[in-house]
């Protein structure tokens, strides 16, 4: 028996490879482009009852091994709500997903699961003539609120794992007469393709069956969580391209720091501030409090790791301020742990703290990202501190290398400005509709009127 392992790119089975087997006397050297493994076999029908099981187990072990690391997206939407915080990284660990969905099952919801057998984030964006696959789920987004994980360590198997109860339906079971069971999680298992459609068809299909089943449980249910993930990815990349696209990133990276280097060290030198743990960049900073108005300070920066929260302290001769900041691994971010804190310089054994309260919560994820914001307030009764220009990014893993990441700002869409222009905008709006509707209501007096009389007509000198 001579087999053969060969990788492929676009796969109809969950797995990662393909065997291929044909008789042969000799024995033969199985090829196969995963490094976890390379086999040689003699004569399956020699080998003794042990060895062809111990071999046949270790087979089982691997393809368990290389599935077990795949990510799948998943798309998740309520008609009540969903996570204000989403895990922000790149690729979210089973545990992480799991923990995520422990959120969500305090507000008892019933959760509909929609299981692929396969599914990518490049199926999201297949178009065909007709338009989007996902038309109905594009619609979705507009609805309902919707959050979107590309990679997600076998989500699945997360939920089989919570302490609830979990039904499995085919699709093909849900009909006029189908009753829903009582369950906590729903998993309608998408398992349905056929011979005569392409796969594009196949997706369309799953797309107007998920938005039917999710909307007849909208009607019946107050809080329905829906989600729509895979048990398998169906793309898998090549490790030649991803050693290139990271080659490519690299170069990127040391071109752009390289032709940065020197051009703005002299301008920002007074103004950026950096430690071991964090880097810091404040335009201006000045403060108010009692007959002190808008006073100028240069503030120093110094951080302190106290078991996993990072302490940042901004002196100057007439007070101090202490920030705390914790690294919320659960979801990705890093992010305020406690109310900003200052000590007068009258205070030296700190025994009369002045809470202060922040515009706006500082936080950004983890991966590479600082937090921004174009004027930064803290203030309490009687003192109050403006930071111009602020931007914070800090290094929970080792000290601080490189330069500022893509900034979180603190100014959201929606500005005063815009919903200010949207509540003008609308009244007007009100305003024109009811002069039209009068104007259109007003009758012509022709009570009086014969048409086949004599003209009335009036002669002025």
């Amino acid at each position: 028996m001579k087999c053969q392992l060969s990788k492929i790119k676009r796969r109809p089975s969950p797995s990662h490879l393909i065997v291929k087997c044909w008789a042969a006397p000799n024995f033969h050297v199985i090829n196969s482009s995963c490094p976890l493994f390379t086999v040689i076999t003699r004569n399956f029908p020699k080998m003794s009852a042990s060895k062809s099981g111990l071999f046949f187990l270790a087979t089982f072990f691997l393809f368990s091994l290389v599935q077990s690391t795949e990510f799948v997206p998943c798309f998740i939407w309520s008609n009540k709500r969903t996570n204000e915080h989403i895990p922000a990284l790149n690729k979210v660990s089973q545990d992480i997903f799991k923990e995520n969905i422990e959120q969500y099952l305090k507000d008892d919801p019933l959760i509909v699961l929609f299981a692929e057998q396969t599914l990518s984030p490049e199926d999201f964006a297949q178009k065909d003539e007709r338009g989007l696959t996902y038309s109905n789920l594009a619609k979705l987004t507009k609805s309902f609120k919707v959050s979107y994980l590309p990679y997600v360590q076998n989500p699945i198997k997360a939920l089989k794992h919570l302490d609830v109860t979990v039904t499995e339906v085919p699709l093909d079971k849900f009909g006029k007469n189908f009753e829903i069971p009582e369950t906590d999680i729903l998993i309608v298992n998408l398992n349905d393709a056929k011979d005569s459609e392409s796969r594009t068809d196949m997706l369309k299909r799953h797309d107007a069956a998920i938005s039917k089943i999710y909307e007849d449980l909208a009607n019946t249910n107050d809080n329905v969580l829906g989600m729509y993930t895979a048990h398998h990815t169906s793309w898998v990349v090549s490790e030649e391209v991803i050693k290139s696209r990271q080659a490519r990133s690299l170069m990127v990276a040391e071109n752009a720091e390289a032709a940065k280097a020197g051009e703005t060290a002299e301008e920002v030198s007074d103004k950026f501030r950096n430690d071991t743990n964090a880097y810091l960049y404040i335009s201006n900073s000045a403060y108010t409090m009692g007959d002190v108005q808008n006073k100028e300070v240069n503030l120093n920066l110094t951080v302190t790791n106290d078991t996993g929260i990072l302490v940042l302290n901004l002196g100057c001769p007439d007070f101090n301020l202490e920030m705390k900041f914790a690294n919320n691994v659960s979801f990705g971010y890093w992010e305020q742990y406690e109310n900003i804190t200052a000590f007068l310089s009258n205070d030296t054994q700190k025994k009369n703290p002045l809470v202060l309260k922040s515009t706006a919560s500082i936080y950004a994820p983890v991966s590479g990202f600082s937090y921004h914001c174009g004027d930064q307030y803290f203030s309490t009764d009687g003192f109050s501190i403006k930071l111009q220009d602020f931007q914070i990014q800090l290094f929970f893993d080792g000290p601080a290398s490189g330069k500022f990441g893509d900034a979180y700002d603190c100014v959201g869409f929606t500005t005063v400005p815009i919903w200010s222009g949207l509540f003008v905008t609308t009244i007007l709006l009100i305003i024109m509709s009811i002069g039209i509707t009068m104007m259109m209501d007003i009758r012509t007096m022709d009570r009086f009127d014969d048409a086949k009389g004599k003209t009335i007509t009036i002669n002025a000198e």
